[in-house]
């Protein structure tokens, strides 16, 4: 996956530690210090400020600007950096929104993230782990490293997993700002977002679209909350992850759970979009990094790494294939497996759906 480091325009800080020396390909900047200090004083160039410019087109000859046209025209703006004082010099259009659209500052997003860290945390309890700009200053990133729940370990061969406090938001309407407690597991780097926060009983805020009145909910108390709910939540994550561990599976069970979870409840049959899904996630079942085709957990895996960086992440690279597999669509079908191999219920009804599918398919394949 491409790392969308645009030279000259992005950089992304992570602190003077070995465990985040190859975070970016090697393409990242250490701050100066032996950390990312919590006021930001030593990544300041992630903080340029963004920028409403009016929309001054030029129209072509014997084109009249009539009332109709400047009325809608003052309904667009655009967007851009302002990075006169930072690494590039310059000012980088982003966007071109309705009016509508609201800018959520790189600046007010990290103390939001900082604040409700120290609130909940303690001042000396987590580290960023990471912060930057990408594609051009487009998307603006940061990642919390929480002690003493950085990571834990699942089954006795060791599979160990990585939790940080997570951050991203765009400036050209490709995601909304979303903040997330996101577990990595270290075998195969792939980011599984946990949605921890919707297996809480009250639910948690995290997710704020960049409309109108959005700023007065982005504040370190919204942040905050959410956090609470996560760290109190992620034992029972880490739990659940174990028990997936201890389910065993085999490949015709996974070949029906995967048929179920794309399929409806009172689907008749299964399309070849998702049959063609299914085939594609054995092999990730049985041969994916760090699987053996034994448990749930493996099943759970094979999603996790269809959707995030397989097939199912999408064929495009950069940002919009990112955006799908942590944000869009391909992180639902993520969360939505999770879901399901949690829950026995569920779990058995969509195998049994599942599997009604799969053999009315080869039954009308042998037909034919």
């Amino acid at each position: 996956m491409s790392h969308m480091i645009e030279a000259g325009k992005d950089v992304v800080f992570t602190p003077n530690m070995v465990e985040f020396k190859d975070t970016w390909h090697n393409m990242q900047t250490v701050a100066s210090g032996n950390r990312i200090e919590p006021d930001g004083s030593n990544v300041k160039p992630v903080f340029c400020p963004i920028i409403e410019l009016p929309m001054n087109p030029s129209f072509p000859e014997g084109m009249e600007l009539d009332d109709d046209i400047k009325s809608e025209i003052d309904n667009w703006k655009l967007i851009a950096a302002d990075c006169r004082d930072g690494i590039s010099g310059k000012i980088h259009p982003l966007h071109v929104p309705k009016d509508g659209y609201q800018i959520h500052q790189n600046r007010v997003l990290f103390d939001c993230m900082v604040m409700a860290a120290e609130q909940v945390l303690g001042s000396g309890s987590f580290e960023i782990a990471t912060v930057g700009t990408l594609d051009g200053f487009k998307q603006f990133f940061m990642s919390i490293a929480i002690k003493g729940l950085e990571s834990f370990v699942v089954g006795n061969k060791g599979d160990k997993w990585k939790q940080y406090f997570n951050l991203i938001s765009s400036h050209n309407g490709l995601v909304a700002s979303s903040f997330m407690l996101a577990m990595i597991r270290m075998v195969c780097m792939n980011t599984v977002m946990a949605s921890i926060a919707q297996a809480s009983e009250n639910g948690t805020q995290s997710t704020f679209k960049h409309s109108k009145n959005s700023l007065e909910l982005i504040t370190p108390e919204s942040f905050e909350n959410s956090l609470r709910e996560w760290v109190s939540n992620s034992e029972d994550y880490r739990k659940s992850l174990e028990d997936l561990r201890e389910s065993s599976m085999n490949l015709d069970g996974f070949r029906a759970f995967s048929a179920g979870v794309f399929t409806e409840e009172k689907s008749d049959k299964i399309s070849t979009t998702s049959f063609n899904r299914v085939t594609e996630l054995e092999s990730l079942f049985v041969r994916g990094k760090g699987n053996s085709g034994e448990s749930r957990y493996d099943g759970l895996n094979a999603w996790t790494e269809y959707f995030t960086s397989g097939n199912g992440a999408g064929k495009k690279s950069g940002a919009k294939k990112i955006a799908r597999a942590n944000f869009g669509r391909g992180n639902d079908w993520k969360n939505e497996a999770f879901r399901i191999l949690s829950d026995e219920s569920e779990f058995i009804e969509a195998s049994q759906r599942g599997e009604r599918l799969l053999h009315d398919r080869a039954l009308l394949a042998k037909a034919n």
